[in-house]
C-alpha cells in the first residue's frame, strides 16, 4: 500500500469538479450547491484525503493554531481544564500551543509575546479557580481572547467558571432528599467568592424546603482545618444537632471524617459529608468514599475554547454575558449513602434522570 498523500487535484478528478470548486469545498468558503458538496466531501473520505496544514493556513491567513496561556499548568484544577480545552480545539481541526507562566509575571509577558509571534488565532487563558484573578491580556491580540477557571481583571472580558452557586444547591438537595434536615457548613474564609457562593446555594435551597443550616464555621481549605472544625463540633456538643456536613471542599471534608469517625460518630449513619471538587475523580477512583461535587473542570475548558472559536467568525454574536458559569454534578459515595446502594448506580441514575 502506497504511503502517498492523495492531493487535491485527485479528489476533483474523482468527484468530477474543478480544482477551484474542490478548494471552495475543503476550506468552507464560496457558494457550492448542496449536492456538489457532499459529493466532494464523500470522495474526499473516500480516497482518504488529508489537507495540508500549512498550506491551507498561508492560503486562509490563519495560523489554525489556538494558543494557551496557563497561570500555573502543574496546578491540580488546571489540568482537566487544559484537556476540556484540547479535546474541543481538536473537534474542529485546530492546534493549541501551550505556554505556562509558572506564577511568574516576567514570564506571563514573554509568552504574551511569544503567543503574539506565532500569530495564534485566538487565546485561552487558564487561572487557578474562582477566586483567581488574571491580568487581561486582550487588548494584546486581534483575535479573542477567553478566560477560564479565573476571572479576567477587565469585566468586558469573557470568563467561564464553574458555579459554586450550583454546588451549594446541588448539596442541599441531595441531603434533603436523604432525609437530612439538620444541615452544618464548614468552609474556607468568609472573603472567597467561591465560598460565599456556595453558602449562598446552599442556604437559597434549604430555605425553599423550609430549612436552614443549623452552623456555619470559616477557616480555610485544609485537611487540618477540617479537623479542627470536627473536634470543636465534638467538644461543645453541637453535633448532637447535626445530620449532615456540606464541606467547602474535599480536603475539609476528609479532615471532619478522620475526627467524627475517631470521636466515634458513624458517617453516614449519624452525620452525612458532602465535599465539593471530586477528587477521588481526578485521579481515577470510580468508588469513592467521599460524596462529592463534580465541578467538571473539562466542560470550563472546553466552554472556554468553544466561546474562543465561536468568536472567531467575523459574523459572531458579541451580545453574550461575560460571566459563563458551568454547572457541577454530584458523584455519590458512600460518606452520604453509605453501603446499601451503589455509587456507581446513583452516578449513572443522575444522568439518566
Amino acid at each position: 500500500m502506497s504511503n502517498r498523500s492523495v492531493r487535491l487535484v485527485e479528489v476533483a478528478r474523482a468527484a468530477d469538479v474543478s480544482l477551484a470548486t474542490a478548494s471552495q469545498v475543503m476550506n468552507g468558503s464560496g457558494r457550492v450547491a448542496e449536492a456538489t458538496r457532499q459529493r466532494v466531501l464523500e470522495t474526499a473520505r473516500r480516497l482518504d484525503y488529508r489537507p495540508n496544514a500549512l498550506a491551507r493556513s498561508v492560503a486562509s491567513g490563519r495560523s489554525s493554531t489556538v494558543g494557551i496561556l496557563a497561570e500555573n499548568a502543574s496546578g491540580m484544577f488546571c489540568m482537566p481544564v487544559l484537556v476540556g480545552a484540547n479535546r474541543s480545539l481538536s473537534r474542529v481541526d485546530l492546534a493549541s500551543t501551550l505556554y505556562d507562566a509558572a506564577h511568574d509575571v516576567k514570564l506571563r509577558r514573554e509568552h504574551v509575546r511569544r503567543l503574539q509571534a506565532r500569530h495564534v488565532d485566538g487565546v485561552v487563558v487558564i487561572g487557578e479557580g474562582t477566586d483567581s484573578r488574571s491580568a487581561s491580556v486582550s487588548h494584546e491580540f486581534s483575535g479573542p481572547v477567553v478566560y477560564a477557571l479565573s476571572r479576567s481583571d477587565d469585566p468586558q472580558d469573557i470568563c467561564v467558571l464553574p458555579d459554586d452557586a450550583h454546588a451549594g444547591v446541588l448539596a442541599a438537595q441531595h441531603f434533603l432528599e436523604l432525609g437530612r434536615s439538620r444541615v452544618a457548613h464548614v468552609t474556607a474564609e468568609a472573603s472567597l467568592t467561591s465560598v460565599r457562593d456556595r453558602e449562598r446555594g446552599l442556604t437559597e435551597e434549604l430555605g425553599r424546603a423550609g430549612q436552614r443550616l443549623v452552623d456555619v464555621s470559616y477557616g480555610s481549605f485544609t485537611r487540618d482545618w477540617g479537623f479542627a472544625a470536627a473536634r470543636r463540633m465534638v467538644e461543645d456538643g453541637s453535633i448532637r444537632e447535626i445530620d449532615a456536613i456540606f464541606a467547602g471542599n474535599d480536603q475539609i471534608a476528609i479532615g471532619l471524617e478522620a475526627q467524627l469517625l475517631a470521636s466515634g460518630i458513624r458517617i453516614p449513619e449519624d452525620v452525612a459529608i458532602v465535599g465539593v471538587d471530586n477528587a477521588a475523580g481526578m485521579i481515577g477512583n470510580t468508588d469513592p468514599f467521599l460524596t462529592s461535587i463534580d465541578l467538571r473542570f473539562d466542560v470550563v475548558g472546553a466552554t472556554a475554547a468553544d466561546l474562543a472559536v465561536a468568536r472567531l467568525d467575523p459574523a459572531a454574536d458579541d451580545d453574550r454575558p461575560t460571566i459563563v458559569t458551568v454547572p457541577g454534578m454530584l458523584v455519590p459515595g458512600r460518606s452520604t449513602v453509605g453501603g446499601t446502594t451503589s455509587p456507581r448506580s446513583l452516578v449513572l441514575e443522575s444522568l439518566i434522570s
